[in-house]
């Protein structure tokens, strides 16, 4: 085959690609869920003391906290590094993002959720140890006194 025929097939080739994605890309992000990465770690999860928790710590919990109180989203079972966490059904607006684990200090982090999204508000001041930007959290627990 010559290059320019080559060349060819590749641009039309691309351009079929291309145009799959601009016409099935929407669709499939209007069904799938959100997708938002949750960091867990624990201030002594390198001491001999963590060791009675299961492998992955003792699990954390994160609940949204709307602004009149009431919970409108939880998931359980998070565990120490990066988890992954579906975004679904959760209305838009502010919230307050509240982690807890046993024995641990609860934490609280303001996020906003829009569509299948989070993000920090852009004026927010974070506690030490806990970071929120686009679709992520972090959090690292303290001991509970």
């Amino acid at each position: 085959m010559k290059g320019k025929y080559v060349a060819i097939i590749l641009v039309l080739l691309t351009g079929i690609v291309g145009g799959l994605f601009i016409v099935l890309g929407p669709k499939a992000t209007e069904r799938s869920p959100g997708v938002v990465h949750v960091g867990i770690r624990y201030v002594d999860e390198m001491t001999i003391a963590f060791t009675h928790y299961p492998k992955g710590g003792p699990g954390a919990n994160i609940e949204f906290i709307a602004p009149d109180g009431s919970i409108a989203f939880t998931f359980e079972g998070l565990k120490i590094g990066r988890n992954l966490m579906p975004l679904e059904g959760v209305p838009n607006g502010p919230y307050t993002a509240r982690l807890s684990a046993t024995d641990y200090k609860t934490v609280e982090i303001p996020i906003i959720v829009e569509g299948r999204m989070i993000n920090p508000p852009k004026d927010a001041e974070f506690q030490a140890g806990t970071r929120a930007d686009y679709n992520m959290l972090g959090v690292r627990f303290e001991k509970n006194p």
